[in-house]
């Protein structure tokens, strides 16, 4: 998924509120993920989930830490949270570059990356 698809899709719930600054405008560009695009489809996919389970699409802040997907919220149900885990462990299996199939690799960091995202990242590393 592009930029400007999440961003379209952002435009179309209205954005997120930033759960640090609710005085702020809504959150309406990708780039508030601090993670691949890869990832896009399955934050898409969380968000809306969230949505139908009564979430106030408050945020805090969307990134990749030790190779998995953070989706950090300032309150919610136990559902809620339970839908949070359960997305934050499909990242697991999703490459955050290009959202094919992957896997926890060590890249000089931890990374949930394909095969082929996985050799660019360890050519990067040794140049």
């Amino acid at each position: 998924m592009k930029d400007n698809e999440m961003n379209e899709y952002l435009e179309s719930i209205g954005g997120l509120e930033n759960g640090f600054y609710p005085d702020r405008d809504p959150i309406k560009d990708s780039k508030f993920f601090e993670c691949g695009n890869g990832w896009f489809p399955i934050i898409k996919d969380l968000i809306t989930d969230l949505i139908e389970l009564g979430w106030d699409k408050q945020t805090c802040q969307v990134k990749e830490k030790f190779g998995a997907l953070r989706f950090y919220i300032n309150t919610g149900s136990d559902e809620i949270f339970k839908k949070i885990h359960s997305y934050e462990n499909q990242s697991y299996e999703i490459c955050e570059t290009c959202g094919e199939k992957g896997e926890l690799k060590l890249v000089g960091w931890y990374k949930t990356l394909c095969n082929k995202h996985h050799e660019e990242h360890k050519s990067n590393i040794q140049e």
